[in-house]
């Protein structure tokens, strides 16, 4: 069963003695000495944010019932989420009266019925309308469907891909080695909506494993709730100096009111949800990683060069990084710079950069001599499913469901579907040998589903 941290107020200094430790009598709980709430340590002088913990175990079991928990196969009892809990294997156990298969969970003996999808047209015609970036009002119409029917086969178009997605995705869990590579987008809609993201991908494939947005059901008091004007995004100067784009961005962070203190501008509130701040974001996302990240041997995990990213990947990785099985980088993509950094002390912390052809590299949690052979080859993955995705949302959204189904369904097309150099991103993962149209992808989808 996978462990969620339950504590993120404790000291984010890798080589402190409390790094990780929630409770530690050298704290200073609730500091307010630099002008925020923090946990002060007095053993290493650093001030981490105060988190609200409840504020993240909520939005955390929100997105993972979104990304794991909507399982359409298997047995709910025994396995109610994808990757956290082993699937027990089941046998057919006869026919409903409607003559759907049955099935028997040989651990805990209940009885449940494999999903049958009867409207496959209404299925195709819904995902060509996506295809075709149609507007939701012009594809309803043209449809022939019911606002209300084009919105449930939406979502479950998103659930069929979603879950064979992750079934396939199951075959990385046991790996030795997982690369990952984690960055955050601003997704704008009409209107001054918008919505932060949080993707990572696998390193070597590109493949998307996961995207967690700031958009939540649940209703936080006021100061929680996102309803910033200005921007504190780092944004890439026009430099091939890899050194002065560095410094750049650390003069950024200095200029925010705590280094973890990420806004996004002004951004127009969705209907029926909240929007909250991306640090929180951050928490819950790289949580949620931990379901790939648990059966492997030894994990590296390349972030976006932002101090709100590095605090949420220490505290999901704490526990592997002390075992040295785990290790965590800054990654800032940058191809065609000639400038070599090798070992140099940049920014504020004189953290130590190196570069290759894909860009620029800091260790955050080791200590490395000379220049080092990196695994990440390809650092241009987020930015081209960023494009994707923002060249493919319907930019009318204005319901979180619709903007999740989307998506997902966006990501899972994305994955098998966009053809680099004769091979998808799921090809080069190694979960599939086959290159697909969309239409095929989801025959394929429905055809695995029904013999689960």
């Amino acid at each position: 069963m996978l462990i969620f941290t339950k504590d993120f107020n404790c000291c984010k200094t890798v080589i402190c003695e409390n790094f990780g430790v929630s409770e530690s009598d050298t704290y200073i709980k609730k500091s307010e000495r630099l002008g925020y709430l923090s946990t002060e340590c007095t053993l290493c002088g650093s001030n981490p944010p105060w988190i609200n913990n409840e504020l993240v175990k909520k939005v955390l079991a929100e997105k993972l019932q979104l990304n794991f928990g909507q399982k359409i196969v298997g047995c709910k009892k025994c396995s109610p989420t994808f990757f956290i809990t082993a699937t027990p294997p089941s046998k057919l156990h006869g026919f409903t009266s409607a003559g759907t298969q049955r099935k028997k969970c040989t651990h805990c003996g209940a009885v449940f019925t494999l999903p049958d999808f009867k409207s496959t047209d209404a299925l195709k015609i819904v995902l060509a309308s996506l295809m075709a970036k149609k507007e939701i009002k012009n594809a309803i119409k043209e449809s022939g469907l019911s606002a209300r029917l084009y919105y449930f086969y939406l979502n479950k178009l998103a659930l069929i891909l979603s879950n064979f997605s992750r079934i396939n995705e199951q075959k990385i869990l046991q790996r030795e080695y997982l690369g990952m590579h984690s960055e955050g987008r601003l997704v704008s809609l009409s209107h001054q909506r918008g919505l932060y993201v949080l993707f990572t991908a696998e390193i070597e494939s590109g493949y998307i494993l996961l995207q967690t947005n700031n958009l939540t059901k649940h209703q936080f008091a006021d100061k929680f709730i996102y309803h910033e004007t200005k921007n504190t995004l780092a944004s890439n100067i026009d430099s091939d100096n890899l050194e002065e784009i560095l410094l750049a961005r650390y003069q950024n962070n200095l200029k925010r009111n705590h280094f973890e203190q990420v806004i996004v501008g002004d951004l127009k509130p969705i209907v029926k949800c909240n929007a909250i701040y991306p640090d929180k974001v951050a928490y819950v996302h790289f949580q949620l990683l931990k379901a790939f990240t648990e059966g492997v041997q030894q994990y590296e995990h390349y972030i976006e060069h932002e101090s709100t990213l590095r605090a949420a990947a220490l505290m999901s990785s704490f526990s592997s990084i002390k075992n040295a099985t785990a290790n965590i980088y800054f990654f800032l993509p940058f191809v065609g710079s000639n400038q070599n950094l090798k070992g140099k002390p940049i920014g504020w912390w004189n953290d130590i950069w190196f570069s290759n052809e894909v860009g620029a590299f800091c260790p955050v949690t080791c200590k490395l001599k000379g220049s080092p052979s990196f695994s990440l080859h390809t650092g241009d993955a987020i930015e081209n499913f960023y494009r994707y995705i923002n060249n493919n949302m319907n930019k009318n959204c204005n319901s979180m469901q619709v903007i999740d189904n989307l998506s997902e369904i966006y990501r899972v097309i994305y994955n098998y579907c966009v053809i680099e150099k004769d091979q998808s991103a799921a090809s080069r993962l190694g979960i599939t040998d086959h290159v697909y149209q969309t239409e095929a992808l989801l025959e394929e989808a429905l055809q695995q589903i029904k013999g689960e």
